[in-house]
């Protein structure tokens, strides 16, 4: 098996703890605490956003542009609560050994409870809410700069919409990470505040024959391209697919994660689509060693994609 060289992209648990300490202390996390804002925008007009952003890749904060959304104006944890309080959820699904099943009502009274206790942040990530509380896509129309997503093309609309809500607690971090699947990353956040880190997507961390990761090289690079910001309530961010990101949560926090499928990355997403359905069917035992942290995430994935698209799992053929 190759070996990835590139520690931004490794998924292995130590290697993704090696960098996470990096944000923390050393040159890193000195650089994040003078590193530019991102460009903001507000109101940006759709071919404004095609010509100087969409099509040059560049990463944009579209400020305020979804201020007037129902979730934005009416949401909180007691809110949703009340309209969701018995469904079941897997609440800190990106830790192998966190991860549990509860619902969602007690998820808000975990929130509650641990506040300021010095507990480790809880957390509800990926929560395909579609496939459990459809009524609640009222409240988060579609975005209008995502009028390209090819997704709708390839899979129909159900499965093309099958947004992904991210809640957590005061604290809680997201390690850096590229995106699956070649897609473009559109944030909607709806209530609280976050740190997001970003960087291009040619930053290269590579190690030397010690086995130190190289961080003044990283920092030294022109494609690190690194940036800090923070995203409010009624925010929309644009970040073009393969960027780095890395989010932390200033407060209780809820957002809205939008991809869109450029049609000039359809041949990649296919490949990395297939390619993962046939890593999961034809060596799952070795994937469970080398990507714990991600499996059970990604069958999570799958099977809200196969609902949406009405794809029976018990069957060969349909």
């Amino acid at each position: 098996m190759a070996i990835e060289q590139n520690y931004l992209k490794r998924r292995d648990l130590d290697s993704l703890k090696a960098v996470e300490a990096a944000f923390q202390a050393g040159p890193l996390a000195e650089a994040l605490d003078a590193a530019p804002d991102i460009e903001r925008r507000r109101g940006l007009s759709l071919a404004e956003f095609e010509r100087d952003y969409r099509s040059q890749g560049r990463p944009v904060v579209l400020e305020g542009r979804a201020a007037d959304w129902p979730a934005v104006r009416t949401w909180s944890f007691a809110a949703l609560a009340e309209r969701c309080g018995t469904v079941p959820v897997v609440v800190d699904s990106y830790s192998s050994r966190a991860a549990r099943k509860t619902t969602f009502g007690e998820f808000a009274d975990a929130l509650r409870q641990t506040a300021g206790t010095g507990a480790p942040p809880i957390c509800l990530q990926e929560w395909y809410y579609k496939t459990v509380s459809p009524e609640l896509a009222d409240d988060l129309p579609e975005l209008d700069i995502a009028h390209y997503d090819f997704r709708r093309d390839l899979y129909g609309d159900a499965a093309a919409t099958n947004h992904q809500l991210w809640l957590g607690q005061r604290g809680g971090i997201t390690r850096l990470h590229q995106d699956s699947y070649s897609v473009d990353v559109m944030h909607i956040q709806i209530v609280g505040e976050k740190r997001w880190s970003i960087m291009g997507p040619d930053a290269e961390l590579l190690a030397d024959p010690t086995g130190q990761l190289e961080l003044d090289a990283l920092l030294a690079s022109p494609d690190t391209r690194l940036t800090r910001f923070v995203l409010r309530p009624g925010d929309v961010l644009y970040l073009p697919a393969w960027w780095f990101h890395r989010i932390e949560l200033l407060t209780d926090s809820i957002g809205l994660g939008r991809k869109a499928l450029d049609q000039v990355n359809l041949r990649r997403h296919v490949h990395q689509r297939i390619g993962e359905l046939l890593a999961l069917a034809l060596n799952p035992d070795e994937l469970r060693q080398t990507h714990s942290e991600l499996f059970d995430v990604v069958m999570t994935r799958g099977r809200a994609l196969a609902h949406q698209m009405d794809v029976d799992l018990s069957r060969l053929r349909q």
